[in-house]
Order: C-alpha cells, then sequence, then structure tokens
C-alpha cells in the first residue's frame, strides 16, 4: 500500500488536485481512499457528488466505543473511492490538530488500513503550524509528500514551511515534487521554477487556469465526470507518476531572507534580534532607568530553571483556601484528582499516624469541568459555561476556574465566562494557570493571589482598628496552623486581632474587608513573600511590618515589640518579654552540659536560620560550617551572626559527604536525612516550614539532647543493612 500526502497552503487547490488524483488512481484499478484533513471537511465533495460526509469527529461524538463500526466512517464516491472526513471544531475555538490525531487513531483501531487498499491519499492543510497536521510526517503514514503551490509570495512561503517541517522530522527522502497550480500571474512560472531549482525538487505538473475546473466545481463533480473537458489527462499523468516506482528527494528549505530574495528580488535587512546584546547595550545610557515590570513571575520562571511542580496545582491550593468558593479545574477529570490527592494527603497521612485529622481541607470544594476527548477537540466553554450555571445555582460566594495544560493549548478563552460574574451574590475569579505551560506550582500560586486580589479586595475602605493581615502562609505545611496559634496568641497578649489570612483558611467577605486592617505582616520573608508584599503595598497601599513571622528568642521579642509600639500598646511588652526570657534562659541551662563543645554543621534550603544558631552559641556549640543551598522559593542568605562561622553560599550538593568526613560534626543539620553516612555523626532535618515563637529553636536543641542521651544511631540505616544481606 502506497501513502501519498498532499500538502499546501489553504485556498490554493489542494482539495481539488488531491480528490483528481485519487479518482485518476482509481480509473486506473486500484482501490483508492482520500483523508481529508481540513476542520473544513470538504476535501472529498467532488467525489461524493457534494454528498455530505459524516466526519469522524462528529461520529466520534455520537457514538459510544462499542457501537463504532468502520463501514460508518466511509463513504464511496466517484470511482470506488473511499472517501473520509476527519472534520474540526468551528474556527477559534478547540484543537483541529488534536482532532487529526483521533480521527487517525480510529482509522487504526477499526482496522481501516488493513482492508486491501492500494492507495491512501491523505489532503493536508499545510499552513498550520499545529503538530496535529503534522501527523502523516510524524508518523510516518505518508511514503510520498507532494506539495501543490502557485506563483504567490504566500504559497510558496507555506511550501516552504512544509519543507521545513519535513527537515525537522529528520526522515529518509520522501518528497516527490511540486505540483504547480497556475494562479495567472505576472512572471508565476518563473517565480515557482526558481523556487523548484533552489530547494531541488522537481515539478511533477502544471495545472493551468481554466473555467473548466469552475464548471465541475458546480456540477460537484471531477473533471473526469465533465464529458467538455480534455484537461483530466493532465491527472491521468500525474497519477502514473505516482503510481510508478520514482526518484523520492529531501527537504532542503530556504531562510526567509533567500527566500524572499529568490522570489520578490530584494534583500532583506537582518532582524534586530540578530544585532549582538553588547551592541544594543552599548548604546544604552548608564543613567537610563529600568522598564517597571508589569507581570510577576515565580523566581523558578525568571531563572529558566526546570519546574517545581505545576502551576495549575499552584493556583488550585490556594483557591481551596477560600471556604464559601468553589473551584472547578477547568481541563480533564484527571487533572482535577491529581491536584485534589495532592491536596488531601496530607491531612489523610496524619488521619493515619495519628488519628487525628488536619485543620484544613480534607475534601476541598474542588470540582472538574469534566474536558473529554470530544471538548478536547471542540473548545470546552460551552460545558465549562453549564458547570458554572449548575454551581452558581448553589450561590457560594466565589467561583474560581483555573485552567489546565490541555486547556491552554487548544486555547479555550476564559474572557467567554466572564458575563457570568455575579458581583452581588457569585464572584466569577478566572485563573488561566494554564497547568505547566504558564509555569511552576509558585506561579500558579502568584496568579491565584493577584487574580484574587483584583476580583474580591474593597479598595474603598478605610483602614481603622487594632487588626492585622497575614500575608503567605504555606498551605500545605503541617506546621502553618500551630503557628498561627502562636501568632494568635502573640498578638492577643497586645491586644491585636487578625482580620484576614492572605490567603489561607478564609472567606470572600475577609478577603473582601482586606484593607481594614492597618498593618500586615508577612508570614516568611521569602522569595514569594516578598512579592506579594510589593504588589498588595503597590496596588492596595497595604503597609506591612518589615520582619516576617519570628523565630527565636531575639527576634520574637524585637518583633513583638515592634508591633505593639506600632498600635501605641508598648507599655504591655515587657512584661510578655521578660517571662518568655526567664523561661528561656532555664531551658538553656538545662540543655548547655549536654550540647556544649558539640561541633554542629548546618546544609539546608532554609535562608533564614538565626532561631536555629542563636541557641547553638548560646549553648556553646561550635558550628563548623554554614553551607545554603540554592531553592525556588528564596534567594536572600540573612543572619546577624555572619562572621562567627565558616559560610559557603550558595553549597554544591556534592560536597555534603566530602565535608561531614573532613570536619567529623557531632550533628548534621538538613532538610532531609544524610542517608549515604552511615555512621560518625548525627543528623536532624530542618523544617522548610519551621515554627515560630520565642522558643522554637530551644525546642529543636531539646531533640539533640535526646539524640546523645539515648545513642540514638539511626537504626532504620541498620535495617537497610540486614534486608540487603538477607533479602535483597
Amino acid at each position: 500500500m502506497k501513502q501519498i500526502a498532499i500538502y499546501g497552503k489553504g485556498g490554493i487547490g489542494k482539495s481539488t488536485v488531491a480528490a483528481h488524483i485519487s479518482a485518476a488512481l482509481a480509473n486506473r484499478g486500484l482501490k483508492v481512499m482520500q483523508v481529508g484533513c481540513d476542520p473544513k471537511h470538504d476535501s472529498t465533495r467532488l467525489l461524493t457528488c457534494g454528498r455530505a460526509v459524516v466526519t469522524v469527529l462528529d461520529y466520534l461524538q455520537k457514538t459510544s466505543p462499542d457501537q463504532r463500526q468502520r463501514e460508518d466512517i466511509i463513504d464511496v464516491g466517484y470511482g470506488g473511492v473511499w472517501c473520509v472526513e476527519a472534520g474540526g471544531p468551528k474556527p477559534g475555538v478547540g484543537c483541529a490538530g488534536r482532532g487529526i490525531l483521533t480521527t487517525f487513531d480510529l482509522i487504526k483501531k477499526l482496522g481501516v488500513m488493513d482492508s486491501g487498499l492500494d492507495v491512501v491519499i491523505y489532503d493536508v492543510l499545510g499552513d498550520v503550524v499545529c503538530g496535529g497536521f503534522a501527523v502523516p510526517l510524524r508518523y510516518e503514514y505518508a511514503d510520498e509528500v507532494y506539495i501543490v503551490t502557485s506563483g504567490e509570495f504566500m504559497s510558496l512561503y507555506a511550501a516552504n514551511n512544509i519543507l521545513k517541517g519535513v527537515h525537522n522530522y529528520d526522515i529518509q527522502p520522501r518528497l516527490g515534487g511540486l505540483i504547480f497550480n497556475h494562479k495567472g500571474l505576472a512572471e508565476e512560472e518563473l517565480r515557482v521554477q526558481r523556487f523548484a531549482a533552489a530547494v531541488g525538487l522537481p515539478i511533477c505538473a502544471v495545472i493551468p487556469r481554466s473555467e473548466d475546473f469552475a464548471i465541475a466545481e458546480q456540477m460537484a463533480c471531477t473533471l473526469f465526470q465533465s464529458s467538455h473537458s480534455k484537461l483530466h489527462s493532465l491527472f491521468e499523468d500525474l497519477a502514473a507518476q505516482m503510481a510508478a516506482e520514482h526518484q523520492l528527494y529531501p527537504a532542503h528549505p530556504l531562510d526567509p531572507e533567500q527566500l524572499e530574495e529568490l522570489i520578490l528580488n530584494r534583500y532583506v535587512m537582518p532582524s534586530s534580534k540578530d544585532i549582538a546584546y553588547e551592541d544594543k547595550a552599548s548604546k544604552l545610557t548608564p543613567d537610563a532607568p529600568a522598564e517597571k515590570a508589569t507581570t510577576l513571575l515565580s523566581l523558578n520562571v525568571r531563572r529558566r530553571e526546570p519546574l517545581h511542580g505545576c502551576a495549575f496545582n499552584g493556583a488550585v491550593n490556594v483557591a481551596i483556601q477560600v471556604q464559601d468558593a468553589v473551584t472547578i479545574a477547568h481541563g480533564p477529570r484527571s487533572c482535577a484528582h491529581a491536584s485534589y490527592q495532592t491536596i488531601t494527603s496530607a491531612g489523610r497521612k496524619s488521619q493515619f499516624e495519628r488519628g487525628v485529622s488536619m485543620p484544613a481541607h480534607i475534601l476541598p470544594p474542588l470540582i472538574s469541568s469534566d474536558l473529554n476527548e470530544g471538548r478536547l477537540i471542540f473548545g470546552g466553554i460551552s460545558e465549562l459555561r453549564k458547570r458554572i450555571i449548575e454551581v452558581q445555582a448553589c450561590q457560594p460566594r466565589a467561583i474560581f476556574v483555573v485552567t489546565t495544560c490541555p486547556t491552554g493549548i487548544i486555547g479555550d478563552n476564559l474572557e467567554e465566562i466572564m458575563d457570568l460574574d455575579d458581583h452581588h451574590k457569585t464572584r466569577l475569579i478566572a485563573l488561566e494557570a494554564d497547568g505547566n505551560i504558564s509555569g511552576d506550582y509558585l506561579q500558579g500560586m502568584i496568579t491565584a493571589y493577584v487574580e484574587t486580589a483584583r476580583a474580591l479586595i474593597d479598595p474603598h475602605i478605610t483602614p481603622a482598628g487594632e487588626l492585622v493581615n497575614i500575608i503567605g502562609e504555606k498551605t500545605i505545611a503541617s506546621v502553618t496552623e500551630p503557628n498561627l496559634k502562636i501568632i494568635k496568641e502573640l498578638l492577643r497578649q497586645i491586644g491585636v486581632g487578625i482580620n484576614c489570612r492572605f490567603i489561607c483558611q478564609t472567606t470572600v467577605g475577609e478577603i473582601a474587608g482586606f484593607k481594614k486592617a492597618p498593618l500586615n505582616l508577612l508570614a516568611y520573608d521569602d522569595y514569594m513573600g516578598r512579592l506579594m508584599r510589593d504588589h498588595l503595598g503597590l496596588n492596595y497601599g497595604a503597609e506591612f511590618y518589615s520582619r516576617p513571622f519570628p523565630r527565636g528568642f531575639e527576634e520574637t521579642s524585637r518583633w513583638l515589640a515592634e508591633i505593639a509600639a506600632f498600635f501605641g500598646k508598648s507599655d504591655l511588652v515587657n512584661g510578655i518579654i521578660n517571662a518568655y526570657e526567664e523561661l528561656y534562659r532555664l531551658q538553656i541551662a538545662g540543655l548547655r552540659p549536654a550540647l556544649e563543645g558539640k561541633r554542629l554543621m548546618v546544609v539546608t534550603y532554609n535562608h533564614d536560620i538565626d532561631w536555629i544558631l542563636e541557641p547553638a552559641l548560646d549553648l556553646g556549640m561550635e558550628v563548623c560550617l554554614v553551607g545554603i543551598l540554592n531553592y525556588s522559593q528564596d534567594n536572600h542568605f540573612r543572619s546577624r551572626f555572619k562572621g562567627q562561622f565558616p559560610l559557603i553560599e550558595p553549597y554544591p550538593q556534592d560536597r555534603r559527604l566530602e565535608d561531614v568526613a573532613r570536619l567529623k560534626p557531632d550533628i548534621f543539620l538538613s532538610n532531609h536525612a544524610l542517608s549515604a553516612y552511615d555512621s560518625g555523626v548525627f543528623t536532624d532535618v530542618i523544617p522548610l516550614c519551621p515554627q515560630v515563637g520565642f522558643l522554637s529553636g530551644v525546642d529543636l536543641a531539646q531533640r539533640w539532647t535526646q539524640i546523645f542521651r539515648h545513642n540514638i544511631n539511626e537504626g532504620w540505616k541498620r535495617d537497610a543493612a540486614l534486608y540487603r544481606k538477607y533479602l535483597a
């Protein structure tokens, strides 16, 4: 069986050429099938005398898998040619390329290709760069490729792009040549000849401009059925060439500048991107102001690192924190399921291990728009609108719609649903995360923060009262709620309340009243926290306290004193701090005998570790090395103890074992256990999201004393060794 793909610019006459080739091959006694790969589904019209053919994609939508039959998608046309039309969505929606992939998949599953066919003709749109239209090349359906072109520049431009596609797939020579379809332009034949010579392809046929084609078109038939025309002999000759064994050619596309110079006889200046950056930079004055950034990007996206997580999941994790809202994952059901499993895993793990429930969403209000194969091809906006209306009937205060990779790829436009936004009952908030197309997990969170603030914060409220907002808590960290309890108690002691947690376990009303609080507190002074601080300050006039949630005695003392001063409550602070200082000193004295003189090595992603260094130095421990690892959520190491210990920043991960062996610390602190080092050092884990408050560092040091007191030698390592010895 020979498979031939006919490519060319839309409107170049490609379908007419393909239909006549199919008819000519059938007249030679060959069993032929023509597959139309254009969403207009008119490729086989001349073969069926204008009869509409059921498209494969319409058939898939209406027929269950167990009822699908080969005969249902095949219409027999002139000369017994099997006519198949892929079909596709309306212009501007869905994914026609995905429709081509689906069509080819169904043809294969129904065994059409195993039905004794001699020739298959694929009529493929060639000026669309979507990979779906390259299926005959990519999966090597087509043995030969022919390109229909005229002498118009854009037609030759499309032909050159098709050659680029063939070249990019790095496949064996399979180009049969060019089919020149006259448009009646001056010097048209000369341009096509120059192009053919430049790319090394023969012109297999020259089809003159003739009224015969218009007459046959009006009759909805081929020239073979139109008795007055003799032009069908052109296609008989072309079909004979294709049926016979002949030379095939590799693809040698031209550069855009070469193409324009060849066809238009003009020299093209290099584009600005070809000018060296050094040349452009030298033209800037030293005092030229930097352009103001208009897009908030995660650190990972800015550095163009491999993505850490999925933007869809990041956006969903923020959206489900609004307790009186519903989140719709616009995509396949599997996307919502994967996100649901991620969100609930911490709670389920806690229930399993401890018999208690995490104070977080165990059943988050997350549903799917259920984008299936058909909606993926034809666009999912209409079904999404139905789902939104269903949810609105339940009267949540807000509905978040979060896009996934598939909806981003097919280009579903969420602007088409925003007429459903009801400012008085249910706000509609579009979060265009597009899976991981737009970035990583943090980029999705940023999108959710920004769009939620824009939609819900009332900008007309005047700050008043002794209230604070909390910004940037880690919603998936197990320590988040215990930390809130500690912060809430510290604030309570100076008479300050919490207005809104942006965005963690909150409500639409609390976010709307965001500006009631005169002061805003960052939970973490990391990249995300600083980004939100700057955004909320610039766009909503939010005033921020300069320090994040405190860890350790000195940080907490200063944090509490300065917040109290902001609200005019300084007279309440001294007694609180003195009571905690007495407790801190008492605990340090109790721990010193076990830890004084011990050597401590720290390698961590945390960029703020003074809460660890403070008790270690107060206990008389020797900090022999601090190594700070690169971290996608932070890029700013700070310490008031700099100079009191060796510091490597950034720290190369592959040096850990070497440095442990060289420095011989008593305790190695990191964010995960040092599994490759079996003896000679005790290890402890630093949480990425540590405990807050006066005693956070002392509580960690208390754990170290237990390690030495009980001489814990990490028995799981011995268990692993025994397993390898006796069972592996």
